[in-house]
C-alpha cells in the first residue's frame, strides 16, 4: 500500500555546492535533472534528490510505488496534505510524529 521508501530529498541552500560534491566528489550517476534540481543514483534502486520539493523542511523521505488512495486513508489521523499531480506522478505530504515530511508517491 505505502510502495517502497526509494528517496531521501534535500533542501539545499548552495545547489551548485551540493551538486558537485554529491555528483563530482562521490560520483553519483544523475537520474535526471532541471533548473535547480537534481536527481543522482545512490545504488540498489535508491535516489537522492538535490534542490526537490521537500514540503519545506530540510529533509524528506519518499516512498514510491504506493496506492495512494488506501495510503492517504491508512494515514487520515496523521492529516495528510490532497492528493497532487507532480510531472509525471501523483503524491501526498504527511509528517511523521517528529515533524519530518514524508512524501507518498504513485
Amino acid at each position: 500500500m505505502f510502495g517502497t521508501l526509494s528517496a531521501t530529498l534535500i533542501k539545499c541552500q548552495d545547489f551548485e555546492a551540493m551538486r558537485a560534491f554529491y555528483q563530482d566528489r562521490l560520483k553519483l550517476p544523475t537520474v535526471k535533472s532541471g533548473d535547480g534540481w537534481i536527481v543522482l543514483d545512490i545504488g540498489s534502486g535508491r535516489e537522492l534528490v538535490l534542490g526537490g520539493d521537500t514540503g519545506g523542511d530540510a529533509i524528506a523521505i519518499a516512498f514510491t510505488g504506493a496506492e495512494l488512495e488506501p495510503a492517504r486513508e491508512a494515514l487520515r489521523d496523521a492529516d495528510p496534505t490532497e492528493i497532487e499531480q507532480h510531472s509525471t506522478m501523483h503524491r501526498f505530504f504527511v509528517k511523521d510524529p517528529d515533524g519530518n515530511t514524508v512524501l507518498i508517491i504513485d
